[in-house]
């Protein structure tokens, strides 16, 4: 088990031990009701604590998956400042939008990205047509030390956005973690709505 799937196991357990008796019961009836599989089943959390449901929950939905049925659990038991909670401790994309827009179902596809990384990869072609006024995102690769002087310059040599994007998406600039989240950060504070349609598609 990887630090990451510790801490967010860690995460809902604090998050479930924060509720009331009568809110950990109504978490329960949903976790039941819950549609669809993988399925817990009563026998596995009747009369169960939170360490235990905890296990449960992760051994059915897996490590990877278990915050993100957390928090649609916790929505459908009327539960939603604690699932927007949970939500907001684990999100790798910091969900700007779904905040923004309060819109759960938005927050809830952005948690099936992993990464900022997976986020640009998955909508790259989207970008490379959408993103205008790039200006300000090449100043910003370039105080990042993502560009350098020379690229900067060859970047703000060519004539239109899409053929900066296309160089920038589909060339080796963007390919770690580190420069995507700078790359996702300038997004979601100067394009939110690009990505509230993004994730809407």
């Amino acid at each position: 088990m990887d630090t990451t799937t510790t801490d967010d196991i860690v995460t809902l357990k604090k998050c479930l031990q924060s509720l009331s008796s009568d809110e950990f019961n109504a978490f329960i009836s949903e976790l039941l009701d819950r549609e669809g599989e993988p399925r817990v089943y009563k026998n596995q959390v009747e009369g169960k604590g939170v360490i235990e449901v905890t296990n449960v929950m992760v051994n059915v939905f897996s490590e990877r998956n278990v915050l993100r049925v957390a928090v649609e659990v916790l929505q459908e038991a009327n539960l939603g400042g604690f699932a927007d909670q949970l939500g907001k401790s684990f999100c790798p994309l910091g969900c700007f939008v779904c905040w923004t827009l309060n819109e759960s179902f938005l927050f809830l596809k952005c948690l099936f990205f992993s990464s900022a990384k997976e986020f640009v990869e998955k909508y790259k072609m989207e970008l490379i047509k959408r993103l205008t006024d790039t200006d300000p995102l090449f100043d910003l690769l370039l105080h990042h030390k993502v560009l350098s002087g020379h690229s900067y310059s060859e970047f703000k040599a060519l004539p239109t956005d899409r053929g900066r994007m296309s160089k920038l998406l589909m060339g080796p600039y963007l390919k770690s973690k580190a420069t995507c989240e700078i790359f996702y950060n300038f997004l979601k504070e100067e394009q939110p709505f690009l990505i509230d349609e993004l994730l809407e598609n």
